[in-house]
């Protein structure tokens, strides 16, 4: 289900769920941000620059999970991009950004980047969020099947990246692929993954 709008409690318990994630000793992004409120309200700054560019959906009226996702070709308004670098500067202030930017850099390019210079079309997952209170009922493989769902509708391979390793063998259960992994920060790693529409999967 698309999502137009979403009330601020929405927003906070998304928000919420990233920030105050526990990675069991993981050395994670959020590390980069000085503490894990900051976390949460650039969470919260993706959030609505996701619903500003109309990107969010949810798995039902109830907003038991989150994600958004880019079509291949789809464009993101310059008022999104604001909302969203906005949101990285509250958070992290200018330094901080630019010590996650060389963070990144130092990995290397991703699995999108890669795709993005050989022109291959993809959906790209930006967030996936279930809300604390419907954890550990089924609801991330609900979230994620409709991003697989459209990547099976389109052709078009599905790719997100994570920051845990627990986080990715959780989707790699739902059926996704682990890429490649790219270093960040002195001990973290980011993990590619990707996930091929069922067409391609079934004549492989």
């Amino acid at each position: 289900m698309k999502v137009n709008e979403l009330d601020e409690g929405a927003i906070r318990d998304i928000g919420h769920a990233f920030g105050y994630y526990d990675y069991g000793g993981e050395q994670e992004l959020a590390a980069f941000f000085p503490s894990q409120e900051a976390t949460s309200l650039y969470i919260q700054g993706y959030v609505r620059g996701m619903l500003r560019g109309v990107f969010l959906h949810s798995t039902g009226p109830r907003n038991e999970g989150f994600i958004a996702y880019k079509l291949p070709g789809q464009k993101i308004g310059w008022r999104t991009v604001k909302l969203l670098a906005g949101g990285m500067l509250r958070s992290l202030g200018l330094s901080g950004v630019l010590r996650l930017a060389r963070a990144m850099k130092r990995g290397g390019p991703s699995l999108r980047d890669r795709f993005d210079k050989e022109r291959k079309p993809y959906l790209f997952v930006g967030l996936v969020c279930v809300r604390e209170e419907f954890q550990g009922q089924g609801y991330l493989r609900r979230v994620m099947d409709l991003a697989f769902t459209e990547g099976d509708r389109l052709g078009v391979p599905v790719i997100l990246d994570t920051d845990a390793k627990s986080k990715c063998e959780k989707y790699q259960h739902l059926g996704m692929e682990l890429a490649g992994t790219r270093p960040f920060g002195e001990d973290g790693l980011l993990y590619d993954l990707i996930r091929y529409p069922a067409s391609k999967a079934t004549a492989e």
